[in-house]
């Protein structure tokens, strides 16, 4: 590796040193946990380029073309979570019943999430972590604080401003689902102001606000997941038994009640940063 760079260069370092570990190690021993771990880090990589991006905003390039070769593994480490996510739900909602069918089909949907992954893995090509690296260090050795906290303000000021929007209309799934994200972005961009000694956007109290508001989403989204597996299989079997019904009922009623739930703390939340 290369010099420190700007004050924000090691934890960029730090996360892409994991992320390449980690995608070395799903190429010899898939682990979902490792895969979920190497979505979060490449959700940071892809962050970090972001924040860079307000800086030099002429290079259009750097937007998109740096990131462009881990698309496919982060799509790929995206539905191994989600898959998790979901049937974590399902253990949840289905309690003491045996759901023995659609346990066969999760277990043969996760045979070819898997496979998939897996060899999206070892297709990667090696240099593209090298190419990124050298990109994202020549960018940032002479980033300086003031730079990166103008950077990571407008970045959370423009998630800001898109969960505000989509709050002004009824919060369907989509809407949930980009809040959620917009979140995290948000998440990411005050703790790295935080890490190189900078002043947050916003006080412990709207944190801990957006924290629960997060953790909500979260749980709503891991109902919307299994409910769409489960939909996807009661749509192919035309005779569907009453314990299925009831346990679409069950999760279409959770689901419900989260959103309720999240869409009061998201209204809360906006009408504390916008007074």
């Amino acid at each position: 590796m290369l010099g420190k760079g700007s004050p924000l260069f090691h934890l960029f370092e730090s996360q892409f040193k994991e992320a390449r570990s980690l995608s070395s190690g799903l190429g010899k021993n898939f682990k979902s946990k490792k895969a979920i771990e190497l979505e979060e880090k490449l959700i940071f990589l892809n962050i970090y380029l972001q924040v860079l991006n307000k800086i030099y905003f002429k290079e259009e390039r750097l937007k998109f073309e740096p990131f462009e070769p881990f698309k496919p593994i982060c799509r790929s480490m995206k539905r191994i979570h989600h898959f998790k996510l979901a049937t974590a739900a399902f253990e949840e909602v289905k309690g003491t019943q045996s759901f023995t069918a659609f346990e066969a089909f999760l277990t043969a949907e996760k045979k070819v999430l898997y496979k998939e992954a897996y060899e999206v893995l070892i297709s990667s090509p090696i240099d593209i972590w090298e190419s990124f690296y050298l990109t994202v260090y020549s960018h940032s050795k002479k980033v300086q604080p003031l730079m990166i906290n103008t950077a990571t303000t407008q970045l959370i000021n423009e998630e800001l401003e898109y969960i505000s929007f989509k709050e002004a209309d009824q919060l369907d799934s989509e809407a949930l689902k980009d809040i959620m994200e917009a979140l995290r972005v948000i998440t990411v961009g005050e703790n790295m102001k935080i890490a190189i000694g900078l002043n947050p956007s916003f006080t412990s109290v709207i944190h801990g606000e957006m924290k629960s508001l997060s953790q909500l989403l979260i749980q709503w989204h891991q109902i919307h997941l299994f409910a769409q597996y489960l939909n996807y299989f009661l749509s192919g079997n035309e005779d569907v038994s009453l314990k299925y019904l009831e346990l679409a009922k069950k999760a279409k009623i959770k689901k419900q009640r989260l959103s309720v739930g999240a869409d009061s703390l998201c209204k809360k939340l906006l009408s504390k940063l916008t007074d």
